[in-house]
């Protein structure tokens, strides 16, 4: 086990923060044929690209409009791709930008331009309504989409969604409360977008019978008081060894502090949470103390943070992570296609291949049905900061 430092913790925090500006604009839409778990259909090939040679990438970030926020963030990322590119892709990537303006239809507009100007791949964009509109104009072209959304209803069909999602999270720390013993899990969760999706991402990493309860409530101090209170009976009832608290901020502490008040305590069921938890509202609730969640390794996060910071003069936002992640993909995949003299760096098999690719942050990879898994680390919430109780993998190996 390792400690996490204060300053990493603060850097882990500046890095996560910038996701509350994604979920808030994640498509609530019910979830149709076109989502995960739909395989890509045939057509058109991808466009070759000569092996060895010069591939184009269209970088599809907001730029302008009245999100300046968001404008910010599609500097960060113009940036984390460029130094990606300057690292790994020298003589091998021309990075063209276009500026969505965080808008469906402008996002449509410049993807198509994009096309036109001999795009081989596009990085981007950063809304969930964004990369539908473009998804479909880049599926027609046989052009894959490494899309920033953290909405799994937009990926497949030649789009890949490469945030951190709850479904890679809640099959993360499921499997590691399995490997110290822990059968059986309980979700109280929030009625939100997020909520809904994590729960839904429990249910699925725990399998047929392993959600013994479950409980949803308003977002709200009321909320959350009366919901604990109701879910004390299920809880004494069903007896979860698990409890998966899909929260964040003071939401979390407010949870935390009203379900050890109605005797459902840390040292009676381990309190499990994800990707949310990794911030410093966390260590602010001493009932928190001991829950496990699971995070990008932290070394590697200062290891980044870092090197961007030595460019450009400040702490990345999470997303400048995916843009360079992204970038890096394609280095890795035009590397070996100039060895094996593929002319289809870019294509289904090549971005879905078993054993993944190196990121900032560890290693990812994408399904079929166009959604990241990402190696994470389980850290623990402690008095001070928090401690690394299980490494994130350096890996994934091709039978994982």
């Amino acid at each position: 086990m390792r400690a996490v430092s204060f300053r990493v913790t603060r850097i882990l925090a500046v890095l996560l923060a910038a996701a509350s500006l994604v979920s808030a604009c994640v498509d609530s839409r019910p979830r149709g044929s076109t989502g995960p778990g739909t395989a890509t259909p045939t057509g058109p090939s991808t466009p070759a690209v000569a092996p060895g040679g010069m591939a184009q990438i269209a970088l599809l970030v907001p730029l302008s409009g009245e999100n300046q926020g968001a404008a910010r963030l599609g500097q960060a990322l113009q940036n984390a791709a460029r130094m990606a590119a300057s690292e790994a892709g020298r003589g091998k990537i021309q990075i063209r930008v276009y500026d969505t303006a965080g808008d469906p239809g402008k996002a449509a507009q410049v993807a198509g331009q994009a096309l036109t100007e001999g795009a081989s791949l596009i990085v981007g964009p950063l809304f969930s309504a964004n990369t539908s509109a473009v998804g479909a104009i880049a599926s027609r072209a046989g052009v894959p989409v490494i899309s920033f959304s953290t909405d799994s209803a937009v990926a497949g069909n030649g789009v890949y969604v490469s945030g951190y999602l709850p479904e890679s999270e809640a099959q993360r720390i499921v499997g590691f409360a399995r490997s110290r013993g822990i059968s059986t899990f309980g979700v109280i969760y929030p009625r939100t977008a997020y909520g809904r999706a994590a729960l839904d991402a429990a249910r699925g990493a725990a399998g047929g019978g392993g959600i013994v309860a479950e409980l949803g409530y308003s977002r709200s101090f009321e909320g959350i008081q009366q919901a604990t209170g109701d879910f004390a009976p299920i809880y004494n009832t069903a007896r979860p060894g698990g409890l998966i608290m899909p929260e964040s901020g003071q939401g979390l502490r407010t949870l935390g502090a009203f379900l050890d008040y109605y005797g459902m305590s840390p040292g009676r069921v381990q309190y499990l949470g994800l990707g949310q938890w990794n911030s410093p509202d966390t260590l602010k609730e001493p009932s928190l103390r001991g829950g496990w969640f699971p995070a990008p390794d932290p070394d590697r996060v200062d290891a980044f943070a870092a090197r961007y910071r030595a460019s450009h003069g400040e702490t990345p936002p999470v997303l400048a992570v995916l843009s360079y992640d992204a970038v890096m993909i394609a280095a890795q995949l035009l590397q070996e296609a100039a060895a094996s003299g593929t002319d289809q760096p870019f294509d289904e098999r090549a971005l879905t291949r078993p054993q993944g690719f190196r990121g900032a942050l560890g290693p990812l990879r994408f399904g079929r049905n166009g959604l990241a898994e990402r190696g994470m680390a389980i850290l623990e919430v402690g008095p001070g900061g928090f401690t690394v109780i299980d490494p994130a993998p350096s890996i994934f190996g091709a039978g994982s």
